[in-house]
């Protein structure tokens, strides 16, 4: 298949606003695709890996432009120019490419096999001379492409299509393309993809084996499964009514740390976040503490990674330290050692997804057996470094007894602990969904995490930090963000230019000091309350929000939703 195709289904997918459209645009290649599928929806997204692999072309910025440069002769201050007149480096490539200059004279028509082989094989290249041959290969690629060709295979190489296509459009497109479409249809594709974080996978097995294939898709370790996540609570007596069954509740400690995911499978030991990046490098004495306490051969454990205080970790008065000093290690890749003996830590396991076979459709208290059986504690060991391993505190509480409900949740707020998790003991487990039967309480009016979409640099002393952040909320629906509201209080100056760093390498776009932003960066934020504007996107203002802090664990589209925006409005 000629690259010139797709990019036709590019520029019809960036010409619609229409989630119908798209859905139908991709539906039509995806049933035509044939030998390509696999390469066709990673590319659709604009992704070359499946979610939880965070390989990283190694591709920047910089790099892109000296590939530009090389393959059409146009200067660099001519590109740059026109870089920052567009605020697209796809744009600028797609000048140049027809304005440069360079002819060449033995071009080669660009294949979809080609540009997405090409692009993956880049995470390959390492070691010296490994950025010259990335400049190369791409360079090589942009030589035979005409310049609406070249547009995209630097958005591609960058990571920003810039066409509107979410996980929800290529869901509803596989649905279409190899089903009926049909509610039932959308539903099994989205299990599916709950269980293995592969639309590659997903998409070849509807084609090839229809609903009953993807029912068959099951979890495995080693490839992470998205994350049940709970509903708030308002009160212990509101979260035990809600969640009894058989007249009890299970209530647990809800720590304030990273939320880990387990995979073992015989020596193999591999860790996930929330978000699905994976972090094994980053925790070896997690890892010991797993292949030393977990008795299972193959086990996906749900637990929460607790950072403690280092004279403390090995004592009953435990001190938990804050998570934005737990996730320090979340980014640390050297001196991991030192940083686990600095940051001891604990994991405190609450759920077994699978050991055998799956246990996603057991019961919760099946489930809690199951990680009884197979998790024999690990006291921690700072030293060595070894983290601590041991089952979450909990507590089986009568339906018509929250006062015990309650005292548990002192206990858990005495401990230096967030609040308490209340859950269904007969509840099965639903990756990726936030529900009804797992509640959250916490003292407080629950912040908000938010996803930073663009921002604005400050005036006077903090001019050259982008000190205005526009904050949105996750459509699931649409699989966009919509605006709430504009942050601009709550920051450190280091804080400050911390945010201003990362977000600076996500611009899409520049007009004068105002930038759009790669929807990657979610923060925490409070705020006074919440009122209707028309101002914003999702028809809400925060009132007053505040920074509280970046959550590293959260991904964007795990942000809270504009149904929680909304909720919220109406229970104030």
């Amino acid at each position: 298949m000629e690259y010139a195709a797709l990019v036709d289904v590019y520029d019809r997918l960036a010409a619609t606003d229409s989630t119908d459209a798209k859905r139908d645009c991709l539906a039509e290649v995806f049933a035509d695709a044939g030998p390509l599928l696999g390469r066709l929806v990673t590319l659709a997204r604009g992704r070359l890996s499946p979610a939880y692999d965070r390989t990283e072309l190694g591709v920047s910025s910089s790099l892109t432009l000296d590939a530009i440069r090389r393959a059409t002769g146009a200067t660099e201050s001519a590109v740059r120019d026109r870089w920052q007149a567009t605020g697209d480096l796809g744009d600028a490539a797609a000048w140049a490419a027809e304005h440069g200059g360079q002819q060449t004279l033995f071009s080669e028509p660009l294949t979809v096999e080609r540009v997405h082989d090409t692009l993956r094989d880049l995470a390959d290249f390492e070691g010296a001379g490994s950025q010259g041959r990335k400049v190369d290969a791409v360079a090589g690629l942009l030589a035979d492409a005409d310049p609406d060709e070249a547009r995209y295979v630097v958005r591609t190489a960058l990571g920003h299509l810039r066409v509107g296509v979410g996980e929800g459009t290529i869901r509803d497109a596989i649905a279409a393309a190899f089903l009926d479409g049909t509610g039932e249809a959308v539903g099994a594709v989205e299990r599916a993809y709950q269980v293995t974080t592969d639309f590659r996978v997903v998409a070849e097995t509807a084609r090839e084996a229809g609903i009953d294939g993807l029912a068959a898709l099951d979890v495995e370790p080693g490839r992470p499964v998205q994350v049940m996540l709970a509903e708030k609570s308002e009160s212990p007596a509101a979260a035990v009514a809600d969640a009894a069954a058989d007249g009890t509740a299970v209530c647990e400690y809800k720590y304030d740390g990273v939320r880990i995911q387990i995979h073992v499978d015989g020596d193999d030991v591999w860790l996930f976040t929330r978000r699905l990046e994976a972090v094994t490098d980053q925790f070896p004495d997690v890892v010991r503490a797993v292949r030393q306490g977990v008795t299972a051969d193959r086990a996906i454990l749900d637990g929460e990674l607790v950072g403690y205080v280092p004279d403390t970790v090995a004592t009953d008065a435990r001190d938990p330290v804050a998570f934005q000093t737990l996730s320090r290690r979340i980014k640390r890749e050297t001196d991991v050692e030192a940083l686990a003996r600095e940051i001891p830590a604990v994991v405190h396991v609450f759920d077994c997804l699978a050991t055998d076979e799956t246990q996603l459709e057991s019961p919760l208290s099946d489930r809690r057996k199951r990680c009884a059986d197979v998790v024999d504690p690990v006291a921690p060991a700072p030293e060595e470094p070894r983290a601590g391993l041991e089952l979450a505190r909990s507590r089986r509480v009568a339906a018509d007894d929250p006062d015990a409900a309650a005292a548990f949740y002192r206990d858990a707020l005495e401990a230096g602990h967030e609040g308490l998790m209340v859950k269904n003991p007969a509840a099965t487990y639903q990756p990726g969904r936030r529900v009804g039967r797992l509640l959250k309480l916490k003292p407080t009016m629950e912040p908000l995490d938010l996803v930073v979409t663009r921002a604005t640099y400050s005036e006077g002393r903090r001019s050259e930090w982008l000190g205005r952040l526009y904050l949105g909320c996750y459509d699931p629906d649409a699989g966009a963000f919509r605006e709430v509201g504009r942050l601009s209080t709550g920051y450190t100056d280091d804080e400050l230019a911390a945010l201003t760093d990362r977000l600076e390498d996500l611009v899409t776009a520049r007009d004068g000091r105002d930038v759009e932003l790669r929807p990657e960066v979610v923060l925490e934020v409070e705020y006074e309350e919440i009122q209707q504007s028309p101002e914003y996107g999702s028809g809400y203002a925060l009132r007053f929000p505040r920074f509280l802090e970046v959550r590293e664990d959260v991904a964007p589209t795990d942000a809270d939703p504009l149904s929680r925006v909304e909720s919220l409005y109406e229970g104030q």
